[in-house]
């Protein structure tokens, strides 16, 4: 009976869903509109027809079977050039594949709750679009990310639909407090409009909504002093960063905003220690570009900056979700150290302040020892200078194995700044320091505790 009972709710929601893409695609042929209108037609109206799988369907393979069906036929669509509603805009996109995978993955995430399930897929589907025709009709202050002009308005746009439409379904699906729900609302609203300032190629339809899903669902079990207080580490990390854009010019609007979500990553995934190796290899990186930027240099973008964050983020991740902070923590500050060695010595070569080999890969390595990890030893339990060694070592040693190699050529081809040698070498380092923990002479590298101040919760 659950299979039929399925089956029918499969049938009837896509039944509807394939009645709006028909109308669209007739709209498009016929009407000749906008791109961006059609493409975002079968956007809401898909979204506000997936908003009924938590009541008509309950089995998750059935959701997987038509999510997979759907994908297939946007990425056929595609392929042939047939679906016009959807394949007309300029931009590269695969963002209508990436939407029933989205659906899929938010309807596993959210089981039993469908107050998750309806903020996530609701801000999939309404405030991306409000964004695309907001910043499409009214944007006139742009900013750039990489290669892609996105704009002020279309963001704010996006920021403030994302609000009402998390706001809403925790006042009316749950038994949450007032100030909880305002101020959640408002901190995932802030968080996904980053996430959909940076995304490229049409990820923003994978990331929003499973942002929302997993950061909802792990704010709202916070006491209300906690939500505001990780509310004004965000804000203060955006101002700083508008701060960095207009100083030093190293990183594009795009990058300076997924360094911001990263280091709010680390501080609310990790706690605050584990921010700030993140925030001091920052002043590392902008200290040595200032002194050595070479006309023609050009800024730090999306795609290179994410690639060098992936390790570390990979790191952080898997310490918050197997509550494996005190064994990752020590291989976390290795790999964003080895990352921050690397982009110094690429810095010196691209800007021929050093001869190329040994002499820039020990000046790179050395530095990234002295401004990121021997400041983060005060942030540990206990004094282990076999580990500070340890993880010194895994640093250096990695610039020397890399950095060698680096020939101008490489630095100047600004899409090749983050290779995969780049990502193995500082893999390496990690994986070091991972096994030298388990020697008894090494020891574990575990970050004291954050608390609130006594009386502030």
């Amino acid at each position: 009976m659950i299979v039929t009972h399925d089956g029918l709710g499969a049938l009837l929601l896509g039944g509807v869903f394939m009645i709006v893409l028909i109308a669209a695609e007739a709209w498009a042929r016929i009407g000749r509109p906008h791109p961006e209108w059609t493409r975002k037609l079968v956007h809401v109206g898909g979204g506000l027809i997936c908003l009924g799988f938590p009541f008509f369907v309950r089995s998750p393979w059935i959701v997987l079977g038509l999510s997979v069906t759907l994908s297939g036929v946007f990425a056929l669509g595609a392929r042939t050039g047939q679906l016009r509603s959807l394949h007309r805009v300029a931009r590269r996109s695969r963002g209508a594949e990436y939407y029933p995978l989205a659906v899929t993955l938010v309807f596993l995430m959210a089981q039993s709750r469908p107050w998750l399930y309806v903020a996530s897929i609701m801000t999939l589907a309404v405030a991306d679009a409000a964004a695309a025709l907001v910043g499409s009709s009214y944007g006139r202050i742009r900013y750039e990310v990489d290669g892609s002009s996105k704009s002020v308005e279309g963001s704010l746009a996006f920021f403030m639909m994302a609000f009402w439409v998390i706001h809403v379904p925790l006042l009316l699906m749950t038994d949450l407090p007032r100030e909880t729900c305002l101020l959640a609302a408002a901190l995932v609203a802030l968080l996904v409009t980053g996430f959909e300032a940076v995304s490229l190629g049409g990820l923003d339809n994978l990331f929003v909504p499973i942002g929302v899903c997993a950061i909802l669902a792990r704010i709202t079990t916070k006491p209300v002093p906690e939500i505001v207080f990780q509310l004004g580490s965000l804000l203060a990390l955006l101002v700083a960063g508008a701060a960095l854009i207009r100083r030093t010019r190293a990183f594009n609007t795009g990058a300076t905003l997924t360094f911001v979500l990263f280091a709010y990553g680390a501080w609310s995934l990790g706690s605050p220690h584990w921010a700030v190796p993140i925030l001091l290899g920052l002043v590392l990186y902008t200290l040595i570009r200032m002194r050595w930027t070479a006309a023609g240099s050009g800024q730090v973008r999306v795609r290179i900056l994410f690639r060098a964050l992936v390790v570390p983020l990979v790191l952080l991740v898997l310490a918050n979700a197997t509550q494996s902070s005190a064994r990752l923590f020590a291989p976390f500050v290795a790999a964003w150290a080895t990352a921050c060695a690397l982009a110094a010595g690429k810095q010196a070569v691209f800007c021929r302040a050093m001869d190329k080999g040994l002499r820039c890969a020990l000046f790179a390595g050395l530095a990234a020892v002295g401004a990121v990890i021997l400041p983060t030893w005060g942030l540990v339990r206990t004094a282990a200078w076999p580990l500070i060694l340890a993880l010194s070592g895994a640093v250096v040693g990695a610039a020397l194995v890399r950095l060698p190699f680096l020939n101008t050529q490489d630095a100047n081809e600004q899409d090749r700044l983050w290779t995969a040698a780049d990502l193995a070498v500082t893999c390496a380092a990690a994986l070091a320091v991972v096994l030298l923990q388990k020697l008894p002479a090494i020891g574990v590298w575990q970050p004291a505790r954050f608390s609130f101040p006594d009386g502030f919760i």
